[in-house]
C-alpha cells in the first residue's frame, strides 16, 4: 500500500524518471526482496492495495509500484507506455508484460493503444 500511494506523490513531484530511479532503489530494500513471488502475488498485491485506498490510482501508478515489486522478487518484465493514436485528445497508458501476457494494465480497448517505449526489466 505504501509503494502506490508513494508513487502517487512521487511521479506528481519529482517525474517518471527520478520515480523510476527511486523506486528502483527502495526494490533492494523490500522485505518480499528475492523471495520469488509470482507475477500473479504482484498483480493481486498491486490491485488489491490501489482498491483498499483513498484516492484513486492510475495506470502508471499500478504500472510504476508493479514493476518494483516485480524486481524486488527478481521478476523479469516488461514496462511498456502507449498512446492512442486515433484519440481526438492525448490519451495514454501504461502497463506491465510478463511472459509474453499483460500482467498489469489490461483494459477492454487495449488494442487502440500503439507502444512508444518498453522497458524489458530484469529483476
Amino acid at each position: 500500500m505504501v509503494l502506490i500511494a508513494a508513487s502517487k506523490v512521487l511521479l506528481a513531484v519529482a517525474g517518471l524518471e527520478d520515480a523510476e530511479r527511486y523506486f528502483g532503489t527502495a526494490a533492494q530494500f523490500l522485505p518480499c526482496h528475492r523471495q520469488s513471488a509470482s507475477p500473479e502475488s504482484v498483480r493481486w498485491a498491486v490491485l488489491t492495495a490501489g482498491s483498499c485506498l483513498p484516492g484513486t490510482y492510475d495506470c502508471l501508478d499500478r504500472a510504476l509500484t508493479g514493476s518494483t515489486l516485480l524486481v524486488a522478487n527478481d521478476l523479469p518484465h516488461r514496462l511498456r507506455f502507449g498512446v492512442d493514436p486515433q484519440s481526438d485528445t492525448f490519451e495514454a497508458h501504461a502497463w506491465i508484460e510478463s511472459n509474453g501476457d499483460v500482467l498489469i494494465g489490461d483494459i477492454d480497448d487495449f488494442g487502440r493503444f500503439r507502444t512508444l517505449t518498453e522497458r524489458e526489466v530484469r529483476g
